[in-house]
């Protein structure tokens, strides 16, 4: 799956793959993998990217766009299986 989060933070800040790549010691290509969902970054580098950008790890790599993260269940909640409550603890 694209990662549409990480590509939109990346124009919005008007860094090319090329200059996006060089602020963070990888190359173009690599930022080109990340964003078409081929690889996540090791958590270092996510770490990086995402306090870069000022969002978490868990939001820029992970969670689905909140019009589909929606709880299937009680049970998915209680046990953090959303980001919403992998974030604020629960669903409520």
């Amino acid at each position: 799956m694209k990662n549409v989060k990480f590509k939109e933070l990346r124009q919005r800040g008007g860094y090319t793959q090329a200059a996006l790549g060089r602020v963070f010691g990888i190359t173009p290509d690599y930022v080109n993998i990340i964003e078409n969902g081929r690889q996540t970054p090791g958590f270092v580098l996510a770490k990086r990217i995402a306090d870069f950008f000022g969002v978490t790890v868990d939001e820029l790599f992970f969670c689905e766009p909140k019009e589909q993260n929606v709880q299937k269940s009680a049970a998915d909640c209680m046990y953090g299986r959303c980001c919403y409550a992998a974030k604020f603890g629960s669903c409520e």
